[in-house]
């Protein structure tokens, strides 16, 4: 299977209960259904990335152009379903977000993940995330930490898209 035999679109506020499902059965043990509303589909769903595969969720990216940051896009949050990754798809996800990030005159891409998920953290660095400073360095990684009082630490980062090659 590769990522041309799957269904990319964009999301609908339809698609919360899947994708909030998703986070329940793909990171077990791992509470962060409460970054989902249907609210961020409804309002930024041009610039969420919704695959599919035979009508079954493997993917999704919800993204949104930063209403503070004119230059800046912003990942909330990602996942591919587990027998879906090391595939290729969920850097064709960040590609297709980026993309859509530049042609809102955007060069940078924010975003975030829990000081936890190390697997996350590489992920991004080999998209071309690069980590920022944070209140404290915990094996060598920049944390910030739990600022919203939910125990979450958490790792900035930033793809600077206008510094790869070519742009």
């Amino acid at each position: 299977m590769t990522a041309q035999d799957l269904v990319w679109r964009s999301a609908e506020a339809s698609d919360a209960p899947a994708v909030i499902a998703a986070i329940t059965d793909w990171w077990p043990g791992v509470h962060m259904v409460h970054a989902v509303c249907p609210q961020l589909f409804e309002h930024f769903g041009d610039t969420c990335v919704i695959v599919e595969d035979d009508d079954r969720l493997v993917g999704f990216l919800v993204g949104f152009m930063s209403q503070r940051m004119a230059d800046a896009g912003y990942v909330h949050y990602a996942g591919v379903h587990p027998d879906h990754r090391g595939k290729g798809l969920g850097r064709e996800m960040y590609a297709r977000f980026a993309q859509m990030t530049r042609e809102h005159a955007r060069p940078v891409v924010f975003a975030e993940t829990g000081a936890w998920n190390t697997k996350s953290i590489a992920f991004h660095e080999r998209v071309g995330f690069v980590l920022q400073p944070g209140d404290e360095l915990v094996d060598g990684i920049p944390v910030h930490r739990d600022t919203t009082g939910h125990g979450f630490d958490y790792v900035e980062m930033v793809w600077r898209l206008d510094a790869e090659a070519g742009a």
